[in-house]
């Protein structure tokens, strides 16, 4: 008799709810998610930065791009990257991105009802177009060309052929100082944008 293959039971009701409800219990433990790591693996992922949490999973991943490369080939300041990442983010703020923690790749709601934006989405739109017209209309349009497509389509561009689409360079030296010119335009832009943003907080608390 000990050979028998045990049956299980089937399932009730209550065991299904109870199932579901330790399923549930399992997604709001950030520490418990993970990236799968075999995807992580594969050739066309070589460029993911994928971050380890607790039990050596894998929490976050992101996809590296143009701007890591330079800061790596250190034609690129760390404070020049964070502009560009600030940029980015919001960026992925105004078009409502979602980023989930299996999956590098950007999504993005494309639906974008007016009716559904926020504060946080609305000032993120406004320190867009303020940073941007500060940088001046060639870094601009060569960054905006560069982030959205990553940020919002999720598509990493050959960034070479959008620096000679929007700047008409063709060399590659030129191409590299023509994007980090525009990073650190942008960079000065975001710096006086705090600037004139600290000076309008003094004098709203003077008053």
């Amino acid at each position: 008799m000990s050979g028998r293959r045990r049956i299980a039971p089937p399932s009730t009701p209550q065991s299904i709810l109870r199932r579901r409800a330790l399923e549930r219990g399992d997604t709001a433990r950030p520490e418990e998610w993970g990236v799968d790591s075999k995807s992580l693996r594969l050739p066309a992922n070589s460029d993911v930065d994928a971050r380890l949490g607790a039990g050596g999973k894998v929490v976050r991943a992101r996809r590296q791009d143009v701007f890591d490369l330079l800061v790596a080939r250190g034609r690129l300041a760390p404070d020049t990257l964070g502009a560009v990442r600030r940029l980015q983010q919001d960026m992925a703020v105004l078009h409502r991105t979602l980023s989930g923690v299996r999956d590098f790749s950007p999504r993005v709601d494309v639906g974008r009802d007016p009716q559904s934006f926020s504060d946080s989405r609305l000032h993120a739109g406004e320190r867009i177009a303020a940073v941007l017209e500060l940088s001046g209309a060639a870094s601009a349009r060569l960054l905006s060309a560069l982030c959205e497509a990553a940020v919002v389509e999720g598509r990493a561009d050959d960034w070479r052929a959008v620096v000679e689409r929007e700047t008409g360079e063709r060399l590659a030296d030129a191409q590299g100082a023509a994007l980090r010119a525009a990073c650190e335009n942008l960079a000065g832009a975001y710096r006086l944008f705090d600037g004139r943003r600290r000076r309008s907080d003094d004098r709203a608390s003077a008053q």
